[in-house]
């Protein structure tokens, strides 16, 4: 029997589950007309990172039965690296490789967060191979035939809503929380996602500038809880995607 497209396509996604750096060399167009046009893949820094979070997932083995240890990364750096299209990056390859996956979205303010993070995941899930297979709606993305049981959604950080980080749990699967411009989210919304790292094959990851000396975010990339992240620095000036004129002006 001939194979479809669409059978095709989930069997290259499915090559991927271990490897998110060749589903985002794989699942966009590089090089072809529009704003990918001038790039080949990712710039350095992401592909390490992307390389790095491959190889937690086959260090850790999980079987969908069993729960592993969290996988928690974290990025500190400058302005305009590409953080938040690591964000849309990340988001798109955890829902095409993992049935029935459950995440949450946050970052520093609503603004940050619509017109930045989550115009992000819009953007790229548009881009990509996988794209028929979702729903994306102005704070939600969801499988199209299963929208109550793969999903992710974009959430306020404010404090009095961190009840909204609780009780996600995919024990099958993936639960994961990306938490956008770190510095400023309360450290409650850290601790209440933490609850959601208990069953499944659970990822958490962090971005943002290091604006501040106290809170959760410092601590993950400078402080007490390093030991227990992988967390990089990263120079704005060395990396492919940034504004030279205007960081050199600073």
């Amino acid at each position: 029997m001939k194979q479809s497209a669409q059978e095709a396509l989930a069997e290259e996604v499915a090559k991927c589950y271990h490897d998110p750096l060749r589903f985002v060399q794989m699942m966009y167009p590089w090089g072809e007309p529009g704003f990918l046009q001038p790039y080949d893949g990712p710039d350095v820094w992401q592909r390490e990172f992307l390389q790095h979070l491959g190889q937690s997932v086959r260090n850790n083995k999980f079987t969908g039965q069993q729960p592993v240890p969290p996988i928690r990364m974290g990025v500190s750096s400058g302005h305009g690296i590409g953080k938040s299209t690591m964000v849309a990056w990340i988001v798109n390859w955890i829902m095409s490789t993992r049935p029935h996956a459950k995440g949450t979205i946050t970052a520093n303010t609503f603004t940050q967060l619509r017109d930045k993070s989550w115009a992000s995941i819009q953007r790229w899930t548009k881009l990509s191979l996988t794209r028929d297979w979702f729903t994306v709606t102005s704070d939600r993305m969801y499988h199209t035939n299963y929208k109550d049981s793969w999903f992710c959604s974009a959430q306020s950080c404010k404090e009095e809503n961190s009840e909204a980080f609780s009780g996600q749990h995919a024990a099958d699967s993936t639960s994961f929380y990306i938490v956008d411009e770190s510095s400023a989210v309360p450290d409650k919304i850290f601790e209440v996602a933490e609850g959601g790292l208990t069953d499944g094959e659970p990822m958490i990851f962090v971005f943002g500038n290091p604006t501040r000396s106290s809170g959760a975010f410092h601590r993950i990339c400078f402080g007490v809880l390093r030991k227990r992240w992988y967390s990089v620095q990263i120079d704005s000036r060395e990396c492919a995607f940034t504004n030279k004129t205007q960081l050199k002006e600073w």
